[in-house]
């Protein structure tokens, strides 16, 4: 049972969003009390034989849905709102430094088995300590319940649900530092990482693995957000913190459900669409990334989902085209990278100025 402390402590949220400062360790974080894992796990595995015909067909890898975890082990309190689990070491380790999440408890292995990382995990003890969150020693068979047998690395923090809000609207980048406007009518002010701002709006990525690896790239390169937009998007979950090796936790991440209207808006204030496409996709000027010249303005790079790409909508709005191009003749099937290969090779080739003004 949870305490009426910890209970409160759920239920507090905070409208205006935290602007992200990338490896920055940021103040404490919040704790609470930590229910019983083992109970968690018992129950879990009474379960599992019962669902493992229903769940046979399932990708195995795959993280078990919150609805359905929540429904086999209510004692965990999924139920209840905005609450997740983080797994992994550098996610782990990164989501207590950014103190961006309210933390409830971190659940640490309780013996040292095959290629556990043993310093790895005590610098992770000793870095929840100094914070002030709890933490309790279990086996590994129930970090392995708890988290759909997903490679844990023998740390799974409780914690709030990443906070990425609605984006209504991009300001005008003035006097370094440009607005940003939410749908609840909080505003931020935010300052570029490089002399002009760059976000990047993924328009329909679907894939966790794919979603993950670009934000890793993206913090690795010096880009100042993520929008994720799109009739179907994935959102920032445990699995993408742990495929961008904790590089979600630094990073901007916010939603939007009209792309574009929040493009038509940023346009109209002076900021710069560049949309990823094949060669023969293209509607306006399309030109390899190395050719594209210095980004001398706040610039927005598209990219599209994994099957469809970029919709005509935002295709219309895109102000330059780019592409990568081949050093071979390929298949016909075989004329794009994937997305997530394909934002690193973009960032990588784009030229604009590295420091702010």
């Amino acid at each position: 049972m949870l305490s009426s402390r910890a209970f409160r402590s759920l239920q507090q949220t905070g409208r205006v969003p935290r602007i992200a400062r990338p490896l920055a360790a940021l103040g404490s974080s919040n704790s609470s009390s930590i229910i019983g894992i083992r109970e968690i796990a018992t129950k879990f595995s009474k379960n599992k034989k019962k669902d493992a015909g229903r769940d046979s067909d399932r990708d195995k890898d795959k993280w078990v849905s919150r609805k359905t975890l929540a429904r086999r082990n209510p004692a965990l309190g999924l139920d209840m709102p905005n609450i997740e689990l983080v797994y992994g070491l550098l996610p782990v380790m990164t989501a207590i430094k950014q103190g961006r999440r309210d933390i409830h408890g971190l659940y640490i292995q309780s013996r040292y088995e095959g290629d556990l990382e043993r310093e790895r995990l005590e610098e992770v003890v000793e870095l929840a300590d100094s914070m002030g969150v709890i933490t309790q020693e279990v086996s590994r068979s129930s970090l392995d319940a708890v988290v759909a047998n997903t490679v844990h690395q023998g740390v799974v923090l409780k914690t709030q649900r990443f906070p990425s809000p609605k984006i209504r609207e991009m300001g005008e980048f003035v006097d370094g530092q440009h607005q940003i406007t939410f749908s609840d009518d909080s505003v931020v002010a935010h300052q570029p990482r490089r002399k002009y701002p760059l976000w990047i709006l993924l328009e329909g990525i679907q894939d966790s693995h794919n979603l993950g690896s670009i934000i890793r790239s993206a913090l690795y390169f010096g880009v100042d957000g993520i929008m994720l937009g799109g009739q179907k998007f994935c959102r920032p979950t445990p699995a993408v913190s742990k495929a961008s090796a904790g590089a979600m936790e630094c990073m901007n991440i916010f939603k939007m459900t009209k792309v574009d209207r929040v493009l038509k808006n940023a346009k109209d204030v002076g900021w710069r669409v560049v949309c990823t496409t094949t060669r023969s996709s293209a509607t306006v000027s399309n030109v390899a990334v190395g050719d594209l010249g210095e980004l001398n303005s706040p610039t927005v790079l598209v990219l599209g989902s994994e099957d469809m790409g970029i919709s005509e909508a935002v295709l219309d709005m895109s102000d330059s085209n780019v592409h990568i191009s081949a050093q071979s003749e390929t298949p016909s099937v075989l004329d794009s990278l994937n997305v997530n290969v394909a934002a690193s090779i973009l960032l990588a080739g784009l030229r604009m100025p590295k420091n702010a003004a």
